[in-house]
This record gives C-alpha cells, sequence and structure tokens, in this order.
C-alpha cells in the first residue's frame, strides 16, 4: 500500500470494504478506487471538481491530488470501513 495515507492506514494494514454507489460518496472518507493509470489505489476522497472527484492522501509527502488528477465517481468502487493491523482492529 505505501505510505500515502499514513498515519490513517501503514503500510502492510489490510482493509475492510464495502461496495459504494457514485451517490453515496462523501468528502473525507477513505475509498478504494480503480484509477486508469495508477491501478487500485486508496485514497481520501477530497471535494468534487467538474470532473470527478479529487483524492488525497493523508501524509503530506504522498502524490499531490493535482498530480493523480480528478477521477470519475464510476471508478470509486468500494469505502473502506475498517483497518486491521498489528495493533488491532479499528474503525475508519
Amino acid at each position: 500500500m505505501g505510505d500515502s495515507m499514513s498515519p490513517a492506514l501503514e503500510d502492510g494494514d489490510l482493509i475492510i470494504a464495502i461496495q459504494t454507489q457514485p451517490r453515496t460518496l462523501r468528502a473525507g472518507l477513505i475509498y478504494v478506487i480503480e484509477h486508469s493509470d495508477l491501478g487500485r489505489i486508496i485514497k481520501r476522497l477530497g471535494a468534487p471538481s467538474g470532473e470527478g472527484f479529487m483524492l488525497i492522501g493523508d501524509n503530506p509527502a504522498s502524490t499531490p491530488s493535482a498530480v493523480i488528477g480528478p477521477v470519475e465517481p464510476a471508478r470509486i468502487t468500494r469505502r473502506a470501513i475498517m483497518r486491521v493491523s498489528p495493533k488491532g482492529i479499528s474503525r475508519l
């Protein structure tokens, strides 16, 4: 997974995710995205733009949303609801 979502998610954590529909997307929550160039990624949903939604990594050193670009709602397939880490299970 990498460290782009640290500290919310750490490399090696597992997530439990549920399917989502475009009409239920909410900024600030963590989603699984099928990105056209980057493949499957996990990011926090940012504000909607004219072309889709911007994606945000929690780690300031993660790839900026301007570089990732907006994604269409149909590519946002699942919402992360739980994190399983060596420290235990926690809600997201």
